[in-house]
């Protein structure tokens, strides 16, 4: 039996779709599977988050302003409560208040820095002397307030530290994969 070159050209673009189609479908579960590993790290972190009461109730003042205006609830995140804790510590040890840190840059710069992936990221800060006036204080500000209600944030870290200057500062980091 004499097989035509056409027939064999055929067979074997045949056989190419078939190998691309399964190089594609093993990609395809490669991230999958990237992306539920993600997810999994996320759960754990979410357990491990630990915040103390001025912080918990911190969480929980924002979480039901969110929950009022329709919006799911931002879950704790224990990589992003490290960082928060970080930028705290820093705008109390050195006598500063602003986003961007002499020494540690920007809150992105300091994500980045900490191995923290996101889509979308957001920082508020407050110098208050309870989570009640904290909040409040980002709730009838539109810049902190639109940070607050943006639909893209799933996470959060919430650090509140003392200091001499403002009683307490309050620091809450927001991040969306």
């Amino acid at each position: 039996m004499k097989i035509s070159r056409r027939k064999i050209d055929i067979l074997l673009i045949f056989v190419a779709i078939i190998s691309i189609q399964t190089i594609s479908f093993a990609t395809i579960q490669t991230v999958a599977q990237a992306e539920n590993d993600k997810k999994n790290e996320l759960l754990i972190q979410e357990a491990d988050a630990v915040l103390n009461n001025e912080e918990r109730e911190t969480l929980n003042l924002i979480n039901e302003y969110r929950k009022t205006n329709g919006l799911s609830e931002l879950k704790p995140l224990a990589s992003l409560q490290e960082v928060a804790k970080i930028k705290a510590d820093d705008l109390a040890l050195d006598y500063y208040f602003a986003h961007n840190s002499p020494t540690l840059g920007t809150p992105f710069e300091m994500l980045k820095d900490n191995g923290i992936e996101y889509k979308v990221a957001g920082e508020n800060l407050a110098g208050n002397i309870t989570p009640e006036r904290a909040a409040n204080a980002w709730i009838n500000s539109p810049a902190h307030r639109d940070n607050i209600l943006y639909d893209g944030y799933e996470y959060t870290g919430i650090c509140v530290v003392e200091s001499e200057v403002y009683g307490k500062i309050f620091v809450q980091l927001f991040m969306g994969i």
